[in-house]
């Protein structure tokens, strides 16, 4: 059996729908159509989709012929990892509105061991999935622009430059800002900053919030001052133990682009004798469930509701075909005791 090509010449193990579709000429609905056999189609036209798929040795599969006709009643779900905190919640609000309109989620989780584009497109050309909801992408996911024809698709927490593909966001910018200028309130000049993970959507963002508030309050931004973590606690005990080192003062408070960095910095420097806040304040950012046990203020993110608003997109657009317009959630500063004064002040 001959190899099925894609436009760059490059074989693949299976052809699909879309590659049937680039040598035909014709739409991937419209191949839809010639297999399915449900609507009418030039005998001109058919013959081509026909021709093409015998080249490409395609055959349509039952799960081809699900896809085509949007018929599993199931939301795929790509993540990252598998995580508490954040991950965890955007999944509880995906899952909870896909029970309310009668589907099911299936979700993958693609971890250090999983090609994220392979994933998604294999669940494409399996057709388990009648639309597919990807939660924080990062900058080297390409998508192919015409791959909406064949699966609705929605990103959370992360905007593709040049993609049309609606979004569910976040505020990450402005919860950033807020949080520099509540330090800055708070009497601290003197601000570090943990970010997360280089290249990382939500750390830049978050980064980039940072900058513009320490610009706007006239602050100088030292960048010995910026680390840089994991969004895990071990980077942030590693991060603590940096700060303590001896050869420079500690700075008056630490800002840490998630929760996870922050509680295990405050770990460190409490393991250490360092008073939080009396000697140096900390601050986190997602306002997980341990944030308010260990008084460490931090900035809410609306996980569970960006998760619910894309599954209620996705579900539109699969039933009432209503493409959705790009939404950014806005996020909250809780304040409580880790940003406080320092002793004295």
């Amino acid at each position: 059996m001959p190899q099925a090509v894609n436009s760059n010449g490059v074989s693949k193990l299976q052809p699909t729908l879309y590659d049937v579709s680039r040598m035909s000429g014709v739409s991937s609905a419209t191949v839809s159509r010639v297999f399915s056999g449900k609507a009418r189609v030039s005998e001109h036209v058919r013959k081509r989709v026909l021709e093409a798929a015998k080249r490409l040795s395609y055959e349509p599969s039952h799960a081809a012929r699900a896809l085509a006709g949007r018929k599993t009643h199931t939301l795929g779900a790509i993540f990252p990892e598998i995580a508490s905190g954040f991950y965890a919640d955007v999944l509880a609000g995906i899952d909870e509105v896909a029970a309310e309109r009668g589907f099911d989620v299936l979700a993958s989780f693609v971890g250090k061991r999983r090609s994220r584009p392979e994933l998604v497109n294999r669940l494409l050309r399996q057709g388990r999935v009648d639309a597919m909801l990807l939660l924080n992408l990062d900058d080297t996911f390409d998508l192919k622009p015409d791959i909406y024809d064949h699966l609705p698709i929605i990103l959370i927490d992360h905007e593709m430059p040049d993609s049309k593909l609606p979004v569910v966001g976040m505020d990450n910018v402005g919860g950033a800002e807020a949080m520099i200028e509540h330090l800055f309130e708070q009497g601290h000049r003197r601000i570090a900053l943990l970010s997360g993970p280089a290249g990382n959507y939500d750390s830049d963002q978050r980064l980039l919030g940072c900058r513009r508030a320490f610009s706007r309050l006239g602050l100088s931004l030292d960048e010995s001052f910026i680390r840089n973590g994991a969004f895990t606690l071990a980077s942030g005990q590693k991060a603590a133990r940096e700060f303590l080192d001896g050869k420079r003062p500690l700075p008056e408070a630490i800002f840490c682009l998630n929760d996870a960095m922050a509680i295990g910095l405050m770990s460190e420097l409490q393991r250490a004798g360092i008073r939080v806040p009396g000697d140096v304040a900390v601050a986190g950012y997602d306002n997980v469930e341990a944030a308010e046990h260990l008084s460490l203020t931090s900035v809410a993110c609306p996980m569970r509701l960006m998760g619910q608003m894309a599954a209620r997109f996705a579900i539109d657009l699969i039933t009432e075909n209503e493409r959705p317009e790009t939404h950014r959630l806005q996020v909250r500063l809780v304040v409580r005791n880790s940003s406080g004064r320092k002793s004295g002040n």
